[in-house]
Parts: C-alpha cells; structure tokens; sequence
C-alpha cells in the first residue's frame, strides 16, 4: 500500500527497519530451536549426549517456526525487488517524459561540454534518488546502502534501457 502510494518514508521504515529486525529475531529464534529441538537426524561436528526425543507437537512447531523464518526471509526479498522494480519503472516513465532525443546530443561545431546537468537529469534524480534519499533518512545506516544501492541501479538501468532504446547517441 505505501508503495503504490509512493509513501516512501513509511514503505522503506516498514519494509527496509522493521521487516529486518523481524527478520533477524526469527533467525535467532530458528537457531535457539534447533539448538534445543534438533530435528531427527540433524548432527553437529562435537555431538553431545542426546536430547530426549522430541514430542509430535514439539517437531510440529520447530517445523512451523522454521517455516515462518524461511518465509520471512523471501518476503523481505520480494519486498525489495518490488520496490527496485518500482524504481525502474517510474524512472523510466520520467525519461520517456523528459529526455530529448537526437540532434540535442550532436555538438556544435564549437560546442563545450556542460557545466550544469540537464534539466531532465536534475527532474528525474529529485524524483526518484532524492525522494528514496529523504525516506532513507529514517533508516539505521546499515540499512541505508543497501536501499540506496538497490535504487540507484535501478535509476542507471531505466536511464540505459532508454538510451539503448531510442538509440540516442551522444556526439
């Protein structure tokens, strides 16, 4: 919901805080478990006596917990690849939007490089980069980069699918 409204803030507290502080309490609770209930057949390097024999209901929900973990863990992967998905596409709705085509890439016959980004550049990093920028902000650091990285190749891979498909050619 809040990234079809493009409610970064909230989507990337939720999806990119706290989903990986879930994530990360499930997978020690996954560990204390088998620790505690080894499931039949499972055997460590250092074997210690064995634990008495594990009730069906026991196995029932280290299975259940252990299920929980894993789907976590593919949801938190889902999650971010909807939103780099998201990225890519809204990035490349602004160059199809903003970016010229053709002759704006042809120098002149005394043309000097640019000492200012174009202005289609400039429109789509606030809209995109700066937006993720400002809901980033909310995030613990280590979870920045992550985010950040994901984003930002998806904005160079929507930018390059343009250039590629409209053969612009810079000159």
């Amino acid at each position: 919901r809040y990234l079809a409204a493009w409610a970064l803030p909230q989507f990337l507290l939720l999806t990119q805080g706290d989903l990986q502080v879930l994530k990360a309490e499930t997978e020690q609770l996954v560990l204390q478990v088998s620790g505690t209930f080894p499931e039949p057949g499972d055997t460590g390097g250092d074997t210690p006596p064995q634990p008495p024999p594990v009730s069906p209901w026991e196995l029932q929900l280290c299975r259940q917990i252990h299920g929980a973990a894993n789907n976590i863990q593919l949801f938190s992967g889902d999650v971010l690849r909807m939103f780099s998905t998201s990225c890519k596409r809204l990035s490349a709705e602004i160059f199809d939007q903003t970016m010229p085509l053709g002759r704006h890439w042809r120098l002149g016959p005394r043309a000097e490089l640019p000492s200012t980004p174009s202005a289609y550049a400039a429109a789509a990093v606030q809209a995109v980069l700066g937006q993720v920028l400002q809901g980033a902000q909310a995030l613990p650091h280590d979870a920045q980069a992550p985010t950040l990285a994901r984003v930002t190749t998806a904005f160079l891979e929507a930018w390059m699918d343009h250039i590629l498909t409209h053969r612009i050619k810079f000159r």
